[in-house]
């Protein structure tokens, strides 16, 4: 590519503003102008070279310097040209190759194009103002219409805003500035030229999701039926220091939900432009398998608003799959995909305080897919918003929602979601899902999840095969294997229950209650009903972390039991109780309390307690 500034149209570094306003010089035939910025962000057109030529280019736009007081490379108002084959940018005009004139900046010189299909793109998409004693670059944003600080429209109400943001003099300054920005295309009039369509589809296109707009969570359903090559451009947001994209995609094996590929940080470039917009142009290679393409934006910077510079390729925002060789590519289906099917139990939006709970049987082992959404608390390690599948008979966790197992949920970095297939035994369980005091389905604090209206805890059977005939209602009441209850104890409890025993029975204890500094202050114990004797008792030391507030303790113990008459006794200070927690609840809340349960031996190990949130014991 070779580059020449025509230097005759020059004098002294000024712009001779009538070349700029001829359509064509004698010789030439104009074949693009983009002109008149005042009412869209973006203008684009497609033309076709027949033949290597020489392309001349007369573009004003804005941006670089404001002299001493103001330093700066960048364009606001500027065009670009890109192959439309390969998608690369082979011109862009720059504060370099740009003389000055007044506020603005022109560019009027020749690139040399081969045959071949090409774009060229005008953007406006914020502006920079400057003073001696300030600087501004805002988003213009042509979806407003607001009315002027006095109450009465404008016929021009693109940018009233400005008006009660800085002054009418300014948006005065940006709408006479603005119709005059623009770029034209002119060429030998021996060359032959034709007109394209923009965006060019891209070679062996077999699934896209582009053109994407704010706040949108949208996914798509394919199969493979043999292993495949695919190219994944994939174009989005995210600021390199930021931790999570926030515009990108990924792809999800179907049998196990998890990801094969994901757009992240460190595996994207620059796509031109604005230093947030992200390129992914890859191959990846999948097995033979179903998958589900995923792509989410935030709510700002796309094809519906730019706030900042777009990107090379604007139109194609969002993610478009392909496969070059045709053999492979016959082995692509496009499928039906429902993100949300076979549902066995689905608790979604919670409010702040918030504690759900709901059964269910399984009659026979099974795998299913566990989908939460959730929140991160303040510790590192542990969520302020998750779920817990519990073992309904032992009540030990047998899945929870720990911070290691979640991904980026989309929108504020706190939104945290897991996605996962488990395999479950036969039996019944129980789905919980509490929250803090903030940060919930409508009372977002700060940006809310793409996949809001599943905030929660969803379990769904596995696979398009899934028998829902294996799956009973399971009632959380008094078990059959309850030997004896006190649960959902509150605030100055003094609590007894007797029960008695007709033979030697090997009994499971499960006690929740309140313990600081290895002493507790809600806690359990089992009395000889005849004499008084303490057969067994909650103390600090056999206890673990129930989840929530360091406080919460847990014990999940076996004990032999002789025939012969108990009770059962539980005692509560006066705060930190069930309904009036004076710090995060735990994870079982509803059980606060002790539980005896006959014990078969048939209960799965538990999992690993959750840690406190600290890492580390009020006496450690």
């Amino acid at each position: 590519m070779a580059l020449r500034i025509d230097l005759n149209r020059l004098k002294g570094g000024i712009l001779l503003f009538a070349a700029l306003a001829t359509t064509a010089t004698a010789g030439e035939k104009q074949i693009v102008s983009l002109k008149d910025m005042s009412g869209v962000e973006l203008k684009q057109h497609g033309f076709e070279l027949h033949q290597s030529a020489p392309v001349h280019i007369k573009a004003l736009g804005a941006g670089g310097d404001f002299g001493w007081t103001y330093k700066s490379n960048e364009m606001f108002a500027y065009a670009w040209i890109i192959n439309a084959q390969t998608r690369e940018m082979v011109w862009e005009m720059t504060a370099d190759n740009t003389s000055k004139t007044k506020d603005d900046r022109y560019f009027d010189g020749s690139v040399t194009l081969g045959p071949g299909t090409y774009e060229v793109y005008f953007a406006a998409t914020v502006f920079s103002h400057h003073s001696a004693f300030s600087h501004m670059r805002v988003n213009v944003d042509h979806r407003q219409d607001p009315l002027f600080g006095d109450g009465k429209e404008r016929k021009n109400k693109f940018f009233q805003w400005f008006s009660g943001w800085w002054s009418e003099d300014i948006a005065k300054d940006w709408n006479k500035r603005a119709k005059r920005w623009g770029v034209d295309l002119l060429v030998d009039e021996s060359v032959g030229v034709g007109s394209a369509l923009v965006p060019k589809e891209r070679p062996g296109v077999v699934l896209k999701l582009t053109g994407m707009e704010d706040q949108q969570y949208v996914t798509k359903g394919f199969a493979l039926s043999e292993p495949a090559t695919i190219r994944v451009y994939a174009i989005g947001e995210g600021v390199r220091d930021g931790g999570d994209p926030a515009d990108y995609g990924w792809i999800v094996s179907q049998s196990d939900r998890k990801r094969v590929w994901e757009m992240l940080l460190r595996n994207t470039t620059n796509a031109g432009g604005a230093k947030k917009n992200l390129l992914y142009d890859e191959d990846v290679e999948l097995p033979r398998g179903d998958y589900v393409l995923y792509y989410v934006t935030d709510g700002s910077h796309s094809v519906t608003d730019w706030n900042d510079n777009p990107p090379y390729d604007p139109l194609n925002w969002g993610i478009s799959l392909s496969i070059a060789d045709e053999k492979e590519r016959k082995a692509f289906k496009p499928m039906p995909y429902n993100e949300h099917r076979n549902i066995i139990v689905s608790l979604v939006h919670p409010k702040d305080d918030d504690y759900l709970s709901s059964g269910f049987t399984l009659k026979e082992t099974a795998k299913v897919r566990v989908y939460a959404i959730g929140e991160r608390g303040n510790s590192r390690r542990l969520m302020a918003d998750y779920g817990t599948i519990l073992n309904a008979k032992t009540r030990q966790k047998v899945w929870t929602m720990d911070l290691e197992r979640t991904t980026h949920g989309g929108g504020a970095a706190k939104n945290r979601m897991s996605d996962e297939v488990i395999e479950l035994p036969r039996g019944s369980y129980v789905v919980t899902y509490q929250t803090d005091d903030s940060h919930s389905y409508e009372e977002w604090n700060t940006d809310p999840p793409f996949d809001r209206e599943y905030y929660g805890i969803t379990i769904m059977g596995v696979g398009e095969k899934w028998n829902s005939s294996i799956v009973g209602k399971y009632e959380e009441e008094r078990d059959k294997n309850i030997v004896a209850q006190i649960a959902r104890a509150g605030d100055g409890a003094d609590l007894t229950e007797r029960f008695t025993l007709d033979k030697t029975t090997r009994v499971r204890v499960y006690a929740m209650g309140e313990g600081q500094n290895r002493e507790m202050f809600d806690y359990g114990w089992i009395e000889d009903a005849r004499t008084g004797s303490v057969i067994w008792e909650m103390t600090y030391g056999m206890t673990f972390h129930a989840g929530g507030g360091r406080k919460n303790r847990l014990v999940n113990t076996t004990i032999l039991l002789e025939k012969g008459e108990y009770r059962l006794r539980y005692m509560s200070d006066d705060s930190h109780s069930f309904g009036d927690w004076n710090v995060e609840p735990p994870e079982d809340q509803q059980y606060w309390g002790i539980t005896l349960y006959r014990d078969d031996g048939t209960a799965p190990p538990p999992i690993p307690p959750t840690p406190p949130p600290s890492g580390r014991d009020d006496d450690e």
